[in-house]
């Protein structure tokens, strides 16, 4: 364990070193792209920017911490013994722990491409009303207002590695670390056009001009928001079992990369599951991510499923995950701008994207492969039920290998 966690620790260092340190983030992309086709960037540009920012982070799927095979010692015989009676989820956690002195290692892949917002394609995020743009001279006098069309464009796609660790400190307690390293890029084009001019009295008159185009890029590579999680699973109850969980998020990703959330989590949940007919088991889970930055912006997290042994070295995992927000990710004052409407000046949010409270529904589906003793392979897809936030538009795919020693 000891020389896992020495290899762990240098492709932490490596992957940090990676990444050079002035270089502007990738949040930075929003404003840059605005500003190289004349507009201000900063204001509600950069809060835009944070608002999918935080979405972003907390919409990478989290691979489960529970193992393939669980056991327990019997001292009588002086074996371990199989105490899991399928191979279980994936993306929900079983309440059946490790074992004492057992260590499973996880290392997984995911394609994390987040193009849709909201129902709406990333590569076509427009308001209906043009944007009002202030007209000013070199001294920053008044010289009147634009209102002109703006279109954006953007592509975020996400690399995740992801290395978990477990290691059963007692029969009925785990512990867990994942550390997931992403190497994440994002593409950002900004297209506008003036299309109406207005002195400083504020009386717009047609004024088409010519389209303007201008693009921002970057990709970084870092470790994400670690999670430390542990699991004790209580005494059954006739063929129920459950389980007490508790993860710790660390804010160790850089959230202006969309590779963390910023804030510290504490996340409490219960694990439940029973056995029907010798191979098929249900799961239920349900826990809080509480911030610590504002408890007010917690989220609710919970889920069903149903994994069941095809045979003894093929398992099929079928889940519902569910994540419903508490309050909206940005307030309308931060991501509003002005915009030239039917009726006049208003307030409306840029781009069309507003940041109130979601709920983020998604079907998970996959399968265990043993290969050798207690080796395993699984390989994963998760769907978008809905349309809330910022999702994919398909399927994020996954695989992976796992063993217990």
């Amino acid at each position: 364990m000891r020389t896992v966690l020495r290899a762990v620790g240098i492709v932490v260092l490596v992957t940090l070193a990676a990444a050079p340190a002035g270089a502007a983030s990738l949040r930075d992309q929003f404003s840059l792209a605005a500003q190289r086709v004349g507009l201000s960037g900063g204001g509600a540009f950069d809060a835009l920017g944070d608002a999918i920012a935080d979405t972003a982070a907390r919409n990478l799927p989290i691979v489960a911490a529970s193992a393939g095979f669980t056991y327990r010692y019997n001292p009588q015989l002086e074996v371990f013994e199989r105490t899991s009676d399928t191979l279980g989820p994936l993306f929900l956690e079983r309440p059946d722990t490790l074992g004492q002195g057992k260590f499973n290692v996880n290392v997984s892949y995911q394609y994390v491409r987040l193009n849709q917002l909201d129902g709406d394609d990333t590569s076509s995020l427009q308001a209906p009303d043009p944007i009002v743009i202030r007209v000013t001279d070199a001294a920053g006098t008044l010289q009147g207002f634009t209102a002109n069309s703006l279109r954006y464009d953007f592509d975020l796609v996400n690399h995740i590695v992801g290395l978990s660790f477990t290691y059963g400190v007692f029969d009925n307690l785990d512990v867990n670390m994942l550390l997931p390293i992403i190497h994440t890029t994002f593409d950002v084009t900004a297209q506008t056009q003036q299309l109406f001019v207005a002195d400083t009295s504020g009386a717009f008159v047609p004024a088409p001009g010519p389209v303007l185009s201008g693009s921002s890029n970057g990709d970084k590579t870092g470790v994400g928001d670690i999670l430390l999680r542990a699991k004790y699973q209580l005494p059954r109850w006739e063929n129920w079992r459950s389980a007490l969980g508790l993860q710790l998020r660390l804010p160790s990703g850089n959230e202006d990369n969309f590779q963390g959330t910023g804030t510290f989590e504490a996340s409490p949940f219960f694990y439940a599951s029973t056995l029907l007919w010798g191979r098929v088991e249900p799961h239920a889970n349900l826990g809080l991510d509480l911030r610590a930055d504002d408890v007010a912006d917690s989220e609710a997290r919970y889920g069903v499923g149903v994994d069941i042994d095809a045979t003894r070295r093929i398992g099929v995992a079928l889940a519902f995950l569910g994540r419903s927000q508490f309050s909206g990710t940005a307030s309308a004052s931060e991501t509003d701008f002005l915009h030239l409407t039917p009726t006049g000046v208003a307030l409306k949010p840029l781009l069309g994207v507003e940041f109130d409270r979601k709920d983020f529904f998604d079907l998970s589906f996959g399968a265990r492969f043993v290969v050798w003793r207690q080796l395993m392979v699984f390989v994963n897809g998760i769907y978008a039920l809905n349309d809330d936030g910022l999702r994919n538009d398909t399927i994020i795919p996954m695989g992976g290998v796992e063993g217990t020693f």
